[in-house]
C-alpha cells in the first residue's frame, strides 16, 4: 500500500503516526504551510527562503525538520513541505494558492498513491477535493467544534461549515476517542460506518528532545500549551494557592503563549513563560515538573496529556471530552470535575505529598502505550484498516 498524508498542523501527532506507518507501508508525509512562518508544536519554521509549491529535496527538508526529528523518524518515511502564499480561499488573487495546491495534487496523482489521508482542517481541503475527487480519501478532524472562548463567532461558523461540507463528500473519517466519534456523528449526521475511532498514542517524538542533565524538581506543577479561556488556568492558580498553604516550596510553571485575561500578579509561586515554547525547552519544563496539570473547562482530546505520558509524567486533569478515555483515575493520573478548585487542590496535594502513589502512577504511565488501543502498533493497524475501507468504497 502506498499512502500520502497531507497535514495542516498537529505536527507532533502526525509525525508519530507517519513514523509508525512507514514501518509497514510506503508512507509520504506532506506538510501544507502558508505565508512566512509555520509554527506548529515541534516545528517553528521561517519560510521566506522556501519556494512556493512543493519542496521534495531531502537536504532542504532535513534542514527544516531538524536533527532531532530526522533521527526519530524511520529512514523510509518521506517528508515534504508545500508552501502557499497565504491561507486565503475566496480572495486568492491570481489563484496563487490554488496553483500551489494543484502542484501537490499533481504529485499525488503522478505517483499513484493508493489513498490520501488529510490530517487537520483547512479551507484548502476544498481545492484538494476537487483535484483528487477520484482518489480514496481519509480525513482526521481533530476538533469537530472550536473550544469554548477559543474562536470568534465567525470562526466557529466557518470551521463548522467546512466540516459539514466535508461530511457530504466521499471521505472516511477518523476521530481519536469514542466520545468524539459519537459527537461527530450526532452533530454532522454522518453514518456511523464512515466514522472510525482510532486513538492517538503517547507523543514519543518529544523523547528525542530530552536532556540528561535536567532533574525533576520537587513540588513543581507544570501547565503547558496555548493559553486560552477553556484551559481553566484561573482554577489551577486558585487551587495552587490552597496547596501553597500546606507546601511552602510549591512552584507552578506556566509555559505557553496567549492572554491570561485575569490578574496573575497576586501569585508569588509562579514561573511564567508567556510565549511560544520550542520543543527542546518544553521538554526541559516537563522534565523539571513533578506533575502536569490540565484543568480544562472543556476539551476534545489533549496533546498535553499524550506529551506528558511520553515523558513519564503523571497528569491531574479534568474529566472532560475524551480525556477520561486516556487517563485511568488513580492509575495513570487523577481525574477531577471541571471548575472545582477544592477537588483540584486536594488532587494536587495528594500526588505531591504521596511519594509511593506518585511512583506507582509514573510506572503505569511509562507502560502506557506499550500495548492495547493506545500503542502505535495498534493505531497503525487500525489506520491501515481505514485506508483499506476507503479504497474499497471508492472502487465499489
Amino acid at each position: 500500500m502506498k499512502v500520502v498524508i497531507v497535514a495542516y498542523g498537529h505536527t507532533d501527532n502526525v509525525v508519530c503516526l507517519a513514523n509508525h506507518l512507514a514501518k509497514n507501508v510506503d508512507t509520504t508525509l506532506i506538510f501544507v504551510t502558508s505565508g512566512k512562518h509555520f509554527t506548529r508544536s515541534i516545528f517553528d519554521w521561517e519560510l521566506t527562503a522556501l519556494p512556493y509549491g512543493l519542496t521534495t529535496d531531502r537536504g532542504v527538508i532535513r534542514q527544516y525538520i531538524g536533527e532531532n526529528v530526522a533521527r526519530f523518524v524511520d529512514p523510509s518515511l518521506k517528508i515534504f513541505i508545500a508552501r502557499t502564499p497565504d491561507m486565503k480561499i475566496l480572495k486568492d488573487w491570481k489563484s496563487h494558492n490554488i496553483k500551489c495546491i494543484k502542484q501537490v495534487a499533481r504529485y499525488i496523482m503522478e505517483n499513484r498513491f493508493d489513498v490520501v489521508h488529510f490530517n487537520g482542517s483547512s479551507g484548502f481541503q476544498l481545492y484538494f477535493h476537487y483535484f483528487l475527487r477520484d482518489f480514496p480519501k481519509v480525513l482526521t478532524i481533530h476538533d469537530y467544534l472550536p473550544h469554548s472562548g477559543d474562536s470568534s463567532k465567525h470562526g466557529v461558523i466557518v470551521n463548522t461549515a467546512l466540516n459539514f461540507v466535508c461530511t457530504k463528500l466521499d471521505y472516511e473519517f477518523i476521530q481519536h476517542h469514542e466520545y468524539l466519534t459519537r459527537r461527530f456523528i450526532d452533530l454532522y449526521k454522518v453514518t456511523s460506518e464512515r466514522v472510525h475511532t482510532v486513538n492517538s498514542g503517547p507523543l514519543d517524538i518529544y523523547k528525542s528532545f530530552t536532556a540528561n542533565e535536567i532533574d525533576e524538581e520537587p513540588n513543581t506543577i507544570l501547565f503547558f500549551g496555548r493559553i486560552s479561556p477553556y484551559k481553566g488556568i484561573e482554577y489551577l492558580l486558585d487551587a495552587a494557592a490552597e496547596v501553597r498553604k500546606k507546601i511552602e516550596s510549591l512552584k507552578v510553571i506556566i509555559a505557553g503563549s496567549g492572554c491570561f485575561g485575569f490578574d496573575i500578579l497576586n501569585f508569588d509561586f509562579l514561573e511564567i513563560h508567556n510565549r511560544y515554547i520550542p520543543s527542546r525547552e518544553l521538554v526541559r519544563f516537563i522534565q523539571r515538573s513533578t506533575v502536569v496539570a490540565a484543568p480544562y473547562i472543556d476539551a476534545t482530546h489533549s496533546a498535553v496529556v499524550m506529551t506528558a505520558f511520553a515523558l513519564g509524567k503523571p497528569v491531574v486533569a479534568t474529566a472532560v471530552g475524551g480525556i477520561p478515555e486516556v487517563i485511568e483515575d488513580g492509575v495513570t493520573g487523577i481525574l477531577i470535575p471541571p471548575k472545582d478548585v477544592n477537588t483540584l487542590a486536594s488532587a494536587l496535594l495528594d500526588i505531591l505529598q504521596n511519594k509511593e502513589k506518585r511512583a506507582r502512577i509514573k510506572m503505569n504511565v511509562r507502560q502506557f502505550g506499550n500495548d492495547g488501543d493506545f500503542s502505535w502498533n495498534a493505531i497503525s493497524r487500525k489506520t491501515v484498516d481505514v485506508y483499506k475501507k476507503a479504497i474499497g468504497s471508492i472502487h465499489s
